[in-house]
């Protein structure tokens, strides 16, 4: 089948969406078909926490998995079980549309056999997928095979496009209301800063230095008690748990300051610019924000109007000190950005998005493609 015959065909119906995502209530996969539907889209979820369990023993253990990590042809062997399944699920469905999320161990040779019968393919890649952030081997190999491939830097798109990913777009994230629900931030909240996320050194050493001058807690897995070290400020101020979904909204709202400190992934050519989930959930339950200065929140979220923003720990405690002595011009700010996210940045508009752009794809040669923008 020729391009040009695949561009007539994949959307001679209406649209159809096989999603290949995590379904857990609280993960993004789950978040899209939410929003998928209701945007009238017919969706077919295929759950890879039910379906890796197909994956060869290789890359289901642990030790043999990190032996393998190199490996391109152990692991497309290991896991040939688990992408037929994926291409047997799309075609019996009749989807016209197969969306992946991450696409962990799926290969470019499952791509091609659904292109062949017509279906376009997209993979939202919500980690960095360039090395030395990601390296498993079939990862940039899937990214040239798509007909589309989603990610949340602009910046990241350019240098996609520089290494072969011709179906680059940029679509950041969103907020989804059933995950971390709003609710009216109260009267009275905690003088202090609030971080929920991900250990790494730089973190650690950053969050030290806040927790010296101001209050601070730290909800996160257990790296935070095992791997920072002895004796160390984010040590003790972690509280011994991770944070997700209506608890982490209830306390982001209970709390003066939520702080975003970006990682080393969200740096592209040399600064951050990384857009990731606490830029919209932070002020979609209602909490006010505090981020890593990056290009692409900064056009989102323009600086002094719904966001806050620091290039260095200096100017971080100069913000934070200034933000908990506001208490009033704070709430202001909140209050804007969280009319931003729910008037523009929710998954619904994203799927909105997606629509329009895959209801553009069978046009003639002369059209210009749509981009996805997030604005």
């Amino acid at each position: 089948m020729s391009e040009a015959d695949r561009r007539v065909s994949w959307m001679s119906g209406p649209l159809h969406v096989a999603l290949v995502a995590d379904f857990h209530p609280e993960r993004l996969g789950a978040s899209w078909q939410r929003a998928l539907v209701a945007n009238h889209i017919k969706v077919s979820p295929f759950d890879i926490r039910d379906k890796q369990r197909a994956l060869g023993l290789v890359l289901r253990n642990r030790i043999g998995h990190r032996l393998s990590i190199h490996s391109y042809s152990i692991r497309w062997l290991a896991s040939r079980t688990y992408n037929r399944s994926i291409v047997d699920h799309v075609l019996r469905t009749g989807a016209n549309v197969a969306v992946f999320h991450n696409g962990d161990f799926v290969f470019p040779e499952t791509i091609e056999n659904l292109k062949s019968a017509g279906i376009h393919c997209v993979l939202y890649h919500a980690d960095n997928p360039l090395p030395p952030h990601a390296n498993r081997p079939e990862t940039l190999a899937v990214a040239r095979a798509m007909d589309t491939y989603l990610v949340w830097s602009e910046k990241l798109v350019i240098d996609l496009k520089n290494v072969g990913v011709r179906g680059a777009r940029f679509m950041p994230f969103g907020w989804d209301e059933v995950v971390f629900p709003y609710e009216p931030p109260p009267r009275e909240v905690w003088p202090g800063v609030l971080f929920v996320g991900g250990w790494d050194r730089e973190r650690e050493e950053f969050l030290s230095k806040v927790g010296e001058r101001v209050p601070l807690k730290i909800y996160g897995p257990s790296y935070w008690g095992t791997r920072t070290r002895r004796g160390s400020v984010a040590r003790q101020r972690w509280m011994g748990s991770d944070l997700r979904g209506a608890a982490a909204a209830k306390l982001i709202r209970e709390s003066s300051v939520s702080l975003n400190v970006l990682r080393n992934q969200h740096v592209i050519q040399g600064r951050p610019d990384g857009l990731i989930m606490r830029h919209f959930e932070v002020p979609g339950a209602g909490g006010y924000l505090l981020s890593t200065r990056s290009g692409g929140a900064t056009r989102l979220f323009p600086e002094g109007e719904t966001g806050e923003y620091f290039s260095d720990i200096r100017e971080c405690l100069e913000k934070t000190e200034e933000a908990l002595a506001k208490p009033g011009e704070r709430a202001a700010l909140a209050a804007r950005a969280h009319q931003s996210v729910r008037a523009d940045h929710t998954y619904v508009v994203r799927m909105a998005e997606l629509v329009r752009y895959l209801e553009s794809k069978p046009m003639p040669d002369t059209a210009r493609p749509v981009e996805i923008s997030g604005s």
